[in-house]
C-alpha cells in the first residue's frame, strides 16, 4: 500500500468513524428519551404505584417531549464535536498545546532536548516534509508520544519527559520513525477528527456529571427540619438522580468513543511499528523502545489522556477497548520470537557490563553473547523481511518516474543518514541561527542573494525594510553556506520554516512581501526562485482551517489547472511537444489550446496548484508521475527540477524526499 492509498483509507476509516458516532447518537438519543419520559411521568403521576404503571406505556408523554429531547440533545452533542474540532483547526500545535506541553525551542542547549531535535529534523529531511514543531510534556515520566497535525507540512510531535530521559538515540529514533508513519500516513488527521466526534458523544455524560454535583451541593445546605427543607432535599436527591441517569447513559458514549478508537487504531498501530523498521532498518531501535515501556509504564496522568488514547504511541490509560495491541505482541512482530526474552537478557547484560566498566575505570565496551537468531532462527518479523534484502548500502542506481513515485512518502535509511551527514556538515553558524527568529529570517535571505549589482540592490532592500544588521547576517550567513552549493537549499530552508510560522501573521506577510521583491528584484524570475516563493507562499500565508476537502473527484474536473502546470514544466525544461501531449493523453486530457497560453504567469501556475491540491487522493498519483515524466524526459533529472517537483508535491500536500542520486 502506498502513500496515496494511505491516505485513501483513512478517508474509508473517516467513514467508518462517521458511521459508528451516527450509532452512537441514536442510542444516546433513545437512551435520554426513555430517562427523559420517566422523568415526566414522575413529576406528572400522583403515586409511585400509577408511575410503576404508567412506564409501561411510554406513549403517555406527549410526542412534542420526545422531539424536544433528542433536539436537544443532538445539540449537545454537535456543539461537544463543533467545538472541540475549532479548538483543534491550529492543527499539531493546538493538541500539544491542549495537553499542556511544552514547545522546545530550536536553539534549546539541553542534551536530552537537542538529541530529540536532531531526530526529528534528520528524519523531516530525509521524507521531505517540513520540519515538525517538537513539545515536551514535562509533567509525565512515563514513556510516550503522539504526532498531531493536519497535513504532513503541518504536523507537531509531542513526547514525555521519560521519553527524552529513558531513551537512548536509536530508541528515540525508533519511537519518532513510528510517528512518522502516522504523519505520512494520513493518520494524523484521521486522528484529530476522531477527538472531535469523541468529545461530542462523551459531552452527555459531562452534563451529568454536573447536574449531579449540584444535586449534591443543595443537599449539604444546612437548616432546620422542615417540611419546606424537606421538599427542598427531595427535590435535591430528584436533580441528582436526573445527573446520575444523564452520567449512566454517557456512559454509552464512552463505550462508543472507545469502541471507535479500538476499531480504527489498533491495526494502524501495527502499520506504523513496521513503517519504523522500514525507515530506520533498525528493528532493535523500536522493539528496545517497546520493551523499555513494558518495564517503565506508559500511563499518562493529564486530564485528556483519554480523549487522545488512539493517539500515543502505547496505550495512555488502561480501557477494556484497548487502542493498542499488546505490547509483546508488537515487539515480536518487529523482531521475531522470543524477542521479549532477548532483550531482557540484553538489558540485564547491559547492567553487569555497566558496572564492570565502572568497577574497572575502563570503559570497555563489551559486545552482546547473544543475538535474536538464537532466539528466533525461523520466525517470522518485520526485521526479516526489511533486513533479508539484496540491496547493498552505497549502491544508487538512477531515478525512474516509477522509482521516485515509489519513494513518495516514505523514506529509507539511506535518505536518513543522508540527512544526518547534512545536518553534522552545517556550520555551527547556520545551525544556530535558524533556531531564532531572527537568524532564520537571514537564513531565508541568504538563500535568495545573487551576484554583483542584483546582490547589491538586495542587501539595499533588506537593509531598508528590515535593518543594516539584517543585511550584513544575510550576507555574511550566504558566504557560509556557499561551500555547501546549492543542495543546501531546500534542506536549509525547511530547519528555518519552524522557527519562521512562530512569529505573528502581520510578520509572515510582511516577510512573504520581502522575499518576492528580493526574487523580481531583477524583473525575473528563475526556477530555483520559483520554487523558493512557492514554498514561502505554502508555509507563511494564513492558513486554511481545519481539513480542506475533495473539490475534484478526477482530473477532468481540473483539467485545465493540470494543463497549466504540466505546460510550464515542459516550456521550462527538456521536453518536446511530443512528450507534454503524451503525458496530457495519458491522463485523458486534451492538448493545450492556445487561450491557454497567456495564463501562463506565476499567480496562475499558483492557483493552478491550490486547485489540484483539492484533488482526491487516488487521482493525484497519476498527475505527479505525468510530471515526472516531462521534467525527466532527457532520461535524468537535475538538481532544479528536482526541487521544483518538490514544490509542486508540497502544493499538493504529497512528501517527496529528496532525490540523492540527482547532479547539479
Amino acid at each position: 500500500m502506498d502513500f496515496f492509498e494511505h491516505q485513501e483509507r483513512a478517508r474509508q476509516n473517516t467513514t467508518l468513524m462517521v458511521a459508528l458516532f451516527l450509532a452512537a447518537v441514536v442510542c444516546i438519543v433513545l437512551a435520554v428519551n426513555v430517562v427523559g419520559a420517566m422523568i415526566y411521568l414522575a413529576f406528572t403521576s400522583n403515586s409511585s404505584v400509577d408511575l410503576l404503571q404508567s412506564t409501561r406505556s411510554l406513549s403517555l408523554v406527549p410526542h412534542s417531549a420526545y422531539w424536544i429531547t433528542t433536539g436537544v440533545v443532538v445539540g449537545v452533542i454537535a456543539y461537544g464535536t463543533i467545538s472541540r474540532l475549532i479548538a483543534l483547526s491550529g492543527g499539531g500545535a493546538a493538541v500539544a498545546e491542549l495537553v499542556g506541553a511544552r514547545r522546545v525551542e530550536r536553539d534549546s542547549r539541553d542534551p536530552a532536548e537537542r538529541r530529540l531535535l536532531n531526530v526529528v529534523e534528520e528524519m523531516a529531511l530525509a521524507s521531505g516534509i517540513t520540519v515538525p514543531l517538537v513539545y515536551v510534556m514535562d509533567d509525565q515520566n512515563t514513556l510516550n508520544a503522539f504526532a498531531a497535525g493536519y497535513s504532513p507540512n503541518e504536523a507537531a510531535v509531542t513526547v514525555t519527559r521519560g521519553t527524552l530521559d529513558s531513551l537512548n538515540r536509536d530508541e528515540l529514533q525508533g519511537v519518532i520513525a513510528h510517528e512518522f508513519s502516522h504523519i505520512l500516513n494520513g493518520d494524523m488527521r484521521l486522528n484529530v477528527r476522531l477527538m472531535g466526534v469523541v468529545a461530542g458523544i462523551v459531552m452527555i455524560g459531562g452534563l451529568g456529571r454536573f447536574i449531579m454535583d449540584m444535586g449534591n451541593g443543595r443537599n449539604n445546605d444546612s437548616g432546620s427540619i422542615s417540611s419546606s427543607s424537606s421538599e427542598r432535599n427531595r427535590g435535591n436527591a430528584q436533580i441528582y438522580m436526573v445527573g446520575l441517569a444523564l452520567w449512566m447513559i454517557g456512559s454509552i458514549g464512552v463505550f462508543f468513543g472507545s469502541l471507535i478508537k479500538a476499531a480504527i487504531s489498533r491495526q494502524r498501530e501495527f502499520l506504523a511499528d513496521a513503517s519504523a523498521v522500514q525507515f530506520t532498518r533498525n528493528p532493535e531501535g523500536i522493539g528496545s523502545a517497546l520493551y523499555q515501556i513494558q518495564q517503565l509504564g506508559s500511563q499518562v496522568h493529564q486530564r485528556h489522556a483519554e480523549e487522545l488514547s488512539h493517539m500515543y504511541f502505547s496505550a495512555a490509560i488502561d480501557n477494556f477497548f484497548s487502542t493498542h495491541p499488546p505490547l509483546e505482541q508488537r515487539i515480536e512482530r518487529v523482531m521475531g520470537q522470543g524477542a521479549t526474552v532477548l532483550l531482557r537478557v540484553r538489558k540485564r547484560q547491559k547492567s553487569v557490563t555497566d558496572a564492570a566498566s565502572e568497577g574497572n575505570g575502563d570503559g570497555t565496551d563489551i559486545s552482546p553473547v547473544v543475538s535474536v537468531s538464537e532466539f528466533s532462527p525461523s520466525a517470522p518479523s518485520v526485521a526479516a523481511a526489511i533486513t533479508g534484502g539484496s540491496v547493498t548500502a552505497g549502491q544508487a542506481t538512477p531515478p525512474t518516474p516509477a522509482s521516485l513515485m515509489a519513494s513518495v512518502g516514505t523514506l529509507s535509511k539511506a535518505q536518513v543518514d543522508h540527512a544526518r551527514r547534512f545536518i553534522d556538515e552545517l556550520p555551527q553558524q547556520a545551525r544556530q541561527a535558524v533556531g531564532r527568529e531572527t537568524g532564520a529570517k537571514a537564513a531565508l535571505f541568504s538563500l535568495l542573494l545573487g551576484e554583483g549589482e542584483v546582490l547589491s540592490r538586495q542587501l539595499e532592500l533588506i537593509t531598508k525594510e528590515v535593518g543594516a544588521q539584517m543585511a550584513t547576517d544575510s550576507a555574511a550567513l550566504a558566504t557560509t553556506l556557499r561551500p555547501l552549493g546549492v543542495r543546501a537549499r531546500l534542506p536549509i530552508f525547511e530547519l528555518a520554516v519552524p522557527t519562521l510560522r512562530f512569529i505573528p501573521q502581520t510578520d509572515r506577510n510582511a516577510l512573504l512581501a520581502l522575499t518576492a521583491a528580493l526574487i523580481n528584484i531583477d524583473g525575473k524570475v528563475t526556477l530555483g526562485e520559483f520554487v523558493m516563493l512557492t514554498l514561502c507562499r505554502r508555509h507563511f500565508e494564513k492558513p486554511a482551517k481545519g481539513v480542506p476537502p475533495v473539490k475534484h473527484p478526477t482530473l477532468q474536473s481540473a483539467a485545465k489547472e493540470a494543463r497549466i502546470v504540466l505546460t510550464v514544466l515542459a516550456k521550462s525544461g527538456q521536453a518536446n511537444d511530443a512528450t507534454l501531449n503524451g503525458a496530457l493523453e495519458s491522463l485523458g486530457l486534451a492538448a493545450p489550446v492556445s487561450s491557454d497560453a497567456a495564463a501562463f504567469t506565476l499567480q496562475s501556475v499558483e492557483a493552478a496548484l491550490y486547485e489540484l491540491k483539492l484533488l482526491a487522493p487516488l487521482k493525484k498519483p497519476a498527475f505527479i508521475k505525468a510530471c515526472l515524466e516531462i521534467v525527466m524526459a532527457d532520461g535524468k533529472i537535475t538538481l532544479t527540477e528536482g526541487e521544483l517537483m518538490r514544490a509542486i508535491c508540497a502544493a499538493l500536500d504529497t512528501p517527496l524526499p529528496p532525490i540523492i542520486e540527482t547532479s547539479a
